[in-house]
């Protein structure tokens, strides 16, 4: 009887491996496609929390101020009035810490009560894409009413 010689059939082929390596080429490119929107994502969430930072940290100092009862200090309700020494803007590059970022307070009386304020800080901030910071900005609003005890 003559033998037959058989191969083992085991292992990929060079066209299969080439196949393999083709289909993951064009999901690695996908994805990295994918990568400097979702950073561009990232940073523009960072950028919002800070500016509602700022514009939180802002509110409590006014509300500290209008609570002040130091004698001679100039503070206290009644002072927290529009363009008032508590309520001063903060323009680009005057935030220590945060250049790009600028604040506005708006203080308006409650037209229900004399003793009621509106306070309004309002943080503009650079928006920013994939391709880096743009000049055009992006804001945050916050308000709250503060009231005399």
């Amino acid at each position: 009887m003559t033998g037959f010689c058989r191969r083992e059939q085991s292992g990929f082929t060079l066209v299969e491996l080439l196949v393999a390596i083709a289909i993951l080429m064009i999901g690695l490119v996908a994805v990295m496609q994918w990568f400097p929107l979702g950073t561009a994502g990232v940073e523009t969430g960072r950028r919002q929390s800070t500016g509602v930072f700022l514009a939180e940290q802002k509110l409590e100092q006014i509300k500290a101020w209008s609570l002040s009862t130091a004698a001679g200090a100039g503070q206290g309700f009644d002072t927290v009035v529009q363009g008032g020494a508590c309520c001063a803007n903060d323009g680009f590059n005057t935030i220590p810490g945060y250049p790009e970022y600028s604040r506005t307070v708006t203080i308006t009386p409650d037209p229900a009560s004399p003793t009621r304020r509106v306070v309004r800080v309002q943080i503009q901030y650079r928006r920013v894409t994939a391709q880096g910071v743009l000049t055009s900005g992006q804001q945050v609003d916050i308000a709250t009413l503060i009231a005399q005890h």
